[in-house]
């Protein structure tokens, strides 16, 4: 079972409206209401491929209720922990027309001490039931840095893997903590190593945070350009993503994260886990909404896309 932690999720209304512009009156082509947030996208994608997986986190008000509500439409199991402040609500429109798209994210509740002691208490008490842990998303404000450090460090007892997501200080302390697997974006990634002009340089200094801080893998997700990844062992490179016609990007990076940890956990190499799970990104950026993937679609995909793997020791590059 893959446990996902989202300590900031959200209630999602997407609209569609060819021509959006700034000013004036827009009708609405269509519209959807969906739970949101990094770690429900990866657990929606989980059970989409058949993978056991409880999402957790903290909800609150009359918007935590709709979530709660229709993550159990979506057949995700979820146990959160609750407080009286209202969880947050996002707004993206989307222009298919100009292949464009304008989101409108409200920064969520203030979370009160006693509700992060509850929410760790709950992730201790599933971790044993785990193969896989996701701490994924930005925390709302007021959390501290080392919110997702010191969550690692206890669930690591638990004899847990870990899968780390996040952004700023949140992925610079928690790496500390010498998690399995981080997911930044190219954006990301960059905020936490300083400028990369090639994907020469990237996958180096990928390797860095391998050797010296002790992470597992680091994958970087690079939107349409690809995705690269360091492991202990190799180092692996997608430079090119089947052409596809885009419908919405988001929740493309959480739809690779659940793709690879669920081949992982299945005990695939890691270099067609990661093809699989770009496969699985890429249909995911083909759907309106975060999360959503079609598994024919996926499986084609698949298929054309080459993963250039380079040993280190060795230095020697294998198709």
């Amino acid at each position: 079972m893959i446990l996902t932690v989202t300590v900031n999720p959200a209630l999602d209304k997407n609209y569609s409206i060819p021509g959006f512009a700034l000013t004036g009156i827009h009708r609405v082509e269509s519209m959807s209401i969906v739970p949101a947030g990094k770690g429900l996208n990866v657990s929606r994608v989980l059970k989409t491929l058949g993978v056991p997986t409880v999402a957790t986190g903290i909800l609150g008000g009359f918007t935590g209720k709709q979530i709660e509500t229709a993550l159990k439409q979506l057949g995700v199991e979820n146990d959160f922990v609750q407080i009286r402040a209202e969880s947050r609500s996002n707004s993206l429109v989307i222009d298919r027309h100009h292949s464009i798209h304008t989101e409108i994210k409200e920064p969520g509740p203030a979370i009160p001490k006693d509700a992060w002691k509850r929410l760790e208490k709950k992730i201790m008490q599933i971790a044993p039931t785990c193969s896989w842990m996701v701490f994924a998303g930005s925390p709302p404000p007021g959390a501290p840095s080392t919110l997702y450090y010191e969550l690692i460090q206890k669930t690591q007892t638990a004899g847990v893997k870990v899968a780390l997501d996040t952004r700023g200080p949140w992925l610079k302390e928690g790496i500390k903590a010498c998690p399995d697997l981080i997911k930044p974006n190219w954006e990301e990634f960059q905020e936490l190593v300083g400028p990369c002009y090639s994907t020469v340089q990237a996958l180096e200094k990928a390797g860095r945070i391998v050797e010296e801080e002790g992470v597992g893998i680091v994958v970087v997700s690079m939107g349409a350009k690809g995705a690269l990844a360091v492991d202990r062992q190799h180092s692996y490179l997608v430079q090119q993503l089947p052409p596809i016609k885009v419908a919405s990007p988001i929740g493309s990076g959480d739809t690779l994260v659940a793709g690879l940890l669920a081949k992982l956990q299945d005990g695939w190499d890691f270099a067609p886990a990661f093809r699989f799970s770009l496969a699985a990104a890429s249909s995911n950026a083909s759907h309106f909404g975060a999360g959503v993937i079609d598994l024919d679609q996926t499986a084609a995909l698949e298929h054309e896309i080459a993963v250039e793997q380079i040993q280190h020791r060795r230095n020697s590059h294998v198709r």
